[in-house]
């Protein structure tokens, strides 16, 4: 297995926790996240790590002009009032776990997010390349969902 890892920044006129809210919820992720047609929750519950929701999840990525389906297993655990880790496991031997955290400077929140991805060699920087445009079109569009009335 080989890894990458990308890292993205974002500036929110928000408090921290309601942005973390907000990322938790992946069906507000619709319109933001370029590949996402649907999520479903399919389980939550709280262990010694923090609350988490288990979801299903349906995406139509692209490979060239092409588009296919992929669904598969999203793990979103709220591991403090201003954090979430996520893991995704989107094929055997492929995932991609985010670490996101939320901070307040200078009155609004500084939201930053380090994916990890995991996946064979030939598989790897396809992988990483389309979260990295998946995750960035969402990091653009989000200040945008916080500035309209909620």
């Amino acid at each position: 297995m080989t890894r990458r890892s990308f890292e993205l920044t974002t500036t929110i006129a928000a408090a921290p926790a309601e942005v973390i809210d907000f990322l938790m919820d992946l069906t507000q992720h619709r319109g933001l996240h370029p590949y996402l047609e649907s999520a479903v929750v399919v389980a939550a519950g709280v262990d010694t790590e923090g609350p988490w929701t288990q979801w299903r999840v349906h995406e139509r990525p692209r490979l060239g002009p092409f588009r296919y389906s992929i669904r598969f297993p999203a793990r979103m655990l709220r591991s403090s009032a201003t954090s979430m880790v996520g893991t995704v496991q989107a094929a055997p031997g492929c995932s991609l776990v985010t670490t996101t955290t939320a901070s307040l400077v200078g009155g609004q929140t500084v939201l930053s997010e380090i994916t990890r991805v995991t996946a064979p060699l030939l598989l790897v920087g396809y992988m990483t390349s389309q979260a990295r445009i998946a995750h960035a079109r969402t990091y653009a569009l989000l200040p945008g969902e916080f500035s309209r009335p909620r």
